[in-house]
């Protein structure tokens, strides 16, 4: 454990550091601590000793290293801070008129991005938690249909596939009731199972060919089982990380799997130690928020080790506090039929 004016000179190198990105010497420390030129030094190598400080090859001076990053993180940054300069310009930027629950989780994401400078990944409710409150199914030719669900109450998904040869109009009528009757408000989870287990018995009641049937329906409920995805600024990723990073966020699934796993009710910061290799040489920011009436999302900056963690935590909760103030008007709305979803 360090001394209290070890962790201020560590604290104040962060805070230099990552507004310059040019090593601090000893002189530039002194009027804020209270101690001789001398006397930070010694300290600044003890903190350089114990691995949280780096010499810079071209001077004299110290940098933070992964390991100081950490420390700071842990022991003396405030998660819950907010700069009141943020506030304004995030609720301009979420003045528009939402119709969609994606539009807003889309633009809560490319806000983070642009104001960050990094890439932020936006997380709709985990699929297995919603819940299915609506389906039916439109013909739209003799050949092919459209499948209409609703999750939450809110979340529409259309699913557009070809009519097996084999079927009927009064075959799809059979299909939307066997779906309406076994899965009409259960969870997504709960659908994936019963579809593994149940539904290939109960669909020999339905129908006489029962193939057809069920690749139809594995076909039509596969896309409730991936992520919602909100990704945003993933090029940033090329000035900061690595080829095998930028690689990596061209597959959302992956990145969502790898996200979720540190999905908790906190905040909860990775710098340099996450355990999907694409990330290990980033730092990850995984940040929980509330959709009303449906359960938690998750906010994700990925971004240096060296970035500005105060400013960034800032932006973070000021995005999700307007994005709730946001979400709340779109669900006060949308059960107040103001808004029509199809």
């Amino acid at each position: 454990m360090i001394t209290q004016r070890q962790n201020d000179i560590l604290n104040l190198i962060v805070e230099l550091f990552t507004q310059t990105h040019e090593p601090v010497g000893s002189k530039a420390l002194k009027e804020s601590i209270a101690s001789s030129s001398a006397t930070i030094r010694n300290d600044m190598a003890i903190l350089e000793q114990l691995g949280l400080l780096e010499k810079a090859h071209t001077s004299s001076g110290r940098m933070p290293s992964p390991a100081g990053f950490q420390y700071f993180v842990k022991h003396s940054l405030n998660l819950e801070q907010i700069n009141e300069e943020d506030v304004y310009r995030v609720i301009k930027a979420f003045d528009f008129e939402a119709y969609k629950l994606e539009d807003i989780l889309a633009r809560a994401s490319q806000l983070l991005a642009d104001l960050t400078g990094y890439t932020s990944v936006i997380l709709d409710v985990e699929p297995k938690q919603q819940k299915l409150t609506s389906f039916d199914i439109v013909p739209l030719s003799s050949h092919d249909g459209l499948a209409v669900l609703t999750l939450d109450d809110s979340r529409p998904v259309t699913v557009q596939f070809a009519i097996p040869k084999n079927f009927l109009l009064r075959d799809l009528e059979r299909l939307t009731e066997l779906v309406q009757e076994r899965f009409l408000n259960q969870s997504v989870l709960d659908i994936h199972y019963r579809l593994r287990t149940e539904i290939p018995q109960i669909v020999q009641r339905y129908f006489t060919t029962t193939d057809n049937v069920l690749d139809l329906m594995d076909y039509i409920f596969s896309s409730l089982f991936e992520e919602t995805v909100f990704m945003a600024g993933k090029v940033a990723s090329l000035n900061y990380g690595s080829l095998e990073t930028y690689q990596f966020l061209d597959h959302s699934q992956a990145v969502a799997v790898s996200l979720r796993q540190d999905m908790d009710e906190v905040t909860k910061i990775r710098v340099a130690d996450h355990p999907e290799p694409a990330l290990q040489q980033v730092t990850v920011i995984s940040h929980p928020f509330p959709v009303p009436y449906r359960g938690l999302a998750l906010m994700s900056l990925i971004g240096p080790i060296d970035m500005d963690y105060r400013r960034q935590m800032s932006l973070i909760n000021v995005i999700s506090r307007v994005l709730f103030m946001k979400l709340s008007d779109y669900y006060r709305y949308l059960n107040s039929n103001h808004y029509e979803v199809n």
